[in-house]
């Protein structure tokens, strides 16, 4: 047995020299990656480094992310008093290549600086999309691997008591699953674990929940106990339930689920598609909802207006606003809605193509027959014959309307500037709604102008511009539906906005935040019954799309829509419904904060009870009880959906500016600020001391952050419990 008195001797020398300069091995430098030329570490190596009494059992190799080795770890056991019958005792030693003072380089046994690698790193790496398993040790690690296939393994260096001491940032935005080893160590690890990962930022963190019944000790790396089979050990891995502990209160608390989208209640047509779409597209029935509805608004709102009660009228037009993920399927629900449109568009523009060849000869003639009166001989042609014999020749031939029914995210001005030589009834739809609610007309300068312009348009309004260059602008006789569908970032941003709060457009849109399905979406056939009822659908919006659009006397594209009447029955279950929602409104009541939203609710219901009516007849003149009845049902969904929303668009708006503080504390990739690197570095609205100490005092509030010293005055970011 070799002499053990200096435990960091280097292999390869001669170990029974100990080396008496203090901290000697402070002078060595592990070299990570390991050199490619470096000599490689064998058993014999490994095995002169066994402590008295033990023996080498394994070593595990330590990879980078990009499979570069780092260094080793080395596991010795003992039989406890010297038998084999009885629990062994384990110790672990690290190796690393080192460099000394003097340049030498060679293998020592000397652990990793910290914080020290993970044990699987290159598995990790290797698989990104797969749910990652953290379990105490390299040998529990390997069986591990070999025992749940779909989970990528891996695990600290060190022991259970050293979780803290590793870099577990390649973790962030992973989903992790804990399986801690049956004995109070395990558990502490496992507690360790929750907190590093969280602070790492995984999206999940599971704990495994023990059977009461495992030997104790027990792990992946032994024997299945008796009674526990390797299904068990799947189950007991699916069954793991989400980690908790003491830690910070969110700022923001987590929304309620949304209640089930009333599908049924968008009438034969619209309803049998939005279920064909949410079927074989794969997505919550709310976006295949809001999709048909957007669609159909679109196509009903040039035919014709609805009445209220009160003797107003209000055109059939709808905005939409539709929240969901990236992969969520956004655009491939809105393709399935909009075909019908998409092909009356390739109508038009086959139309225009012809339209506008006829029209350029037209033109020529028209042209030159004015200038060969503008140029005739005063002697031949006198002023008033002149006048005369242009008066005789009329106004130039008009261009053909433009093609499009719609617009991804058009500025109010480019909007009003092309719809003099565009159809009357428009839309805005796009999947990527983000970019609509980032663009140039909802910058900081633009948006309240451009809200303030949607809204008249949504209110059925002339529209009146004077511009310096354009001129006066006014186009009566228009229409506009939209269907946004915004990613949860953007939305936020748009929803809590208190200017398109108080302007008044935000009451005027009616949104819809699923919960994503994702995960759930296992390939599946689409089926006959699917296609058919999306046909069906489209046939019918496409129907609508040709009907001739009733237009002012004159005009070409300047709609004269007829008006709607409720029959006795629906208004007075529109009557009934209004007084339902007024009388929640008063302080204190459920609809309170959203009392913007509720007050124009029965307004909608009057819209959508108008589009359906359309959808199902578009040369109806009155709204029957059925269809307000259907109306009033979604209108209900869409209330109860903007309650539930409020908690995200309305807040404190210092929570808000908290909140900005802890996103910019979290990216620092610190733990410890200086409250002077705040007044100088941290976001603009927190840049005075007052301002800082109020978001300061949110975040302890919550748990967020805690005071590490006074003077100089630091603080601590508290990761996620």
């Amino acid at each position: 047995m070799m002499d053990m008195i200096d435990p960091f001797a280097p292999i390869g020398i001669n170990t029974a020299r100990k080396d008496t300069r203090p901290h000697v091995e402070e002078r060595w430098r592990p070299i990570l990656p390991v050199p490619a030329d470096a000599p490689q570490l064998s058993n014999d190596f490994l095995k002169r480094f066994a402590p008295e009494g033990f023996s080498l059992a394994a070593s595990w190799r330590y990879h980078d992310a990009q499979g570069q080795l780092l260094g080793y770890t080395a596991r010795y056991d003992k039989p406890a008093n010297g038998s084999p019958t009885e629990k062994t005792k384990k110790e672990v030693r690290p190796f690393t290549y080192c460099q000394g003072p003097d340049g030498r380089r060679e293998w020592r046994c000397k652990g990793f600086p910290e914080p020290r690698p993970l044990y699987g790193l290159d598995r990790l790496a290797a698989r990104p999309d797969a749910p990652v398993l953290v379990v105490e040790g390299e040998k529990t690690a390997d069986a591990a691997a070999k025992r749940l296939e779909d989970h990528v393994v891996i695990t600290s260096s060190g022991g259970a008591e050293a979780a803290r001491k590793s870099d577990w940032g390649p973790v962030a935005r992973r989903r992790i699953v804990i399986w801690p080893d049956a004995d109070d160590p395990g558990m502490r690890y496992a507690d360790d674990i929750t907190d590093m990962t969280r602070r790492a930022g995984a999206s999940s963190v599971h704990v495994v929940k023990l059977p009461t019944d495992l030997p104790e000790g027990w792990d992946l790396a032994d024997n299945l106990p008796a009674g526990l089979s390797e299904a068990d050990l799947a189950t007991l891995l699916a069954d793991a339930r989400p980690a908790t502990n003491d830690g910070p209160i969110p700022l923001f608390p987590p929304l309620p689920p949304a209640e089930r989208f009333p599908i049924e209640a968008l009438g034969p047509v619209l309803s049998r598609a939005a279920q064909a779409i949410a079927h074989k597209v794969q997505v919550p029935e709310a976006i295949a909802g809001q999709s048909v509805l957007a669609a159909a608004s679109l196509a009903a709102q040039a035919h014709a207006d609805v009445m209220l009660p009160y003797g107003q009228t209000r055109p059939l037009s709808l905005f939409f606003v539709t929240i969901a993920a990236s992969g969520d399927r956004k655009s491939t629900a809105d393709n399935e809605a909009l075909w019908p449109i998409r092909k009356r568009e390739m109508t038009l523009k086959e139309e225009h193509e012809s339209a506008l060849q006829v029209w350029s000869i037209a033109s020529a003639a028209y042209n030159a027959q004015k200038r060969k009166i503008e140029s005739a001989n005063p002697k031949n042609m006198d002023f008033e014959a002149r006048k005369a014999a242009l008066a005789a020749l009329g106004p130039a031939p008009e261009p053909p309307l433009h093609p499009f029914l719609t617009a991804p995210e058009p500025t109010i001005e480019g909007l009003v500037k092309a719809w003099a030589t565009a159809p009357a009834a428009l839309g805005i739809f796009t999947a990527e709604g983000g970019q609509f609610i980032g663009g140039h007309g909802m910058s900081q300068d633009n948006r309240l102008r451009t809200a303030a312009a949607y809204s008249e348009i949504w209110d059925g309004h002339p529209i009146k511009r004077i511009r310096s260059l354009d001129g006066v602008s006014i186009l009566v006789g228009r229409r506009l539906s939209m269907h946004l569908m915004v990613q949860h970032e953007a939305a936020a941003q748009f929803l809590s906005d208190p200017l398109l709060r108080d302007q008044g457009l935000l009451s005027r849109v009616l949104v819809a935040a699923p919960e994503s399905i994702a995960g759930t979406r296992f390939y599946r056939d689409p089926l006959p019954e699917d296609d058919a009822a999306i046909r069906s659908y489209g046939a019918r919006i496409l129907a609508i799309l040709e009907a001739p659009w009733p237009l002012a006397e004159g005009r070409r594209n300047e709609l004269a829509p007829r008006t709607l009447q409720m029959t006795e029955e629906a208004a007075a279950a529109w009557r009934t419904f209004y007084d339902h929602i007024e009388r929640q409104c008063g302080p204190g009541n459920d609809l309170r904060p959203i009392q913007d939203f509720a007050a124009k609710s029965a307004e909608h219901a009057a819209r959508i009870a108008g589009v359906l009516t359309i959808v199902e007849d578009v040369q109806a003149t009155e709204i029957g009880l059925a269809a307000m009845h259907e109306a009033l049902t979604l209108t209900d969904w869409y209330v109860a959906e903007a309650v539930r929303l409020q908690h995200a668009a309305r807040t404190d708006p210092q929570l808000k500016v908290a909140q900005q503080l802890l996103e910019w504390l979290r990216e620092r990739g610190e733990d410890v600020v200086d409250f002077r690197e705040i007044l100088q570095r941290g976001p603009a609205l927190v840049r005075t001391k007052d301002k800082a100490e109020k978001a300061l005092e949110v975040l302890k509030a919550h748990g967020w952050v805690a005071d590490v010293s006074p003077r100089p005055r630091r603080l601590r970011l508290v990761r996620e419990a």
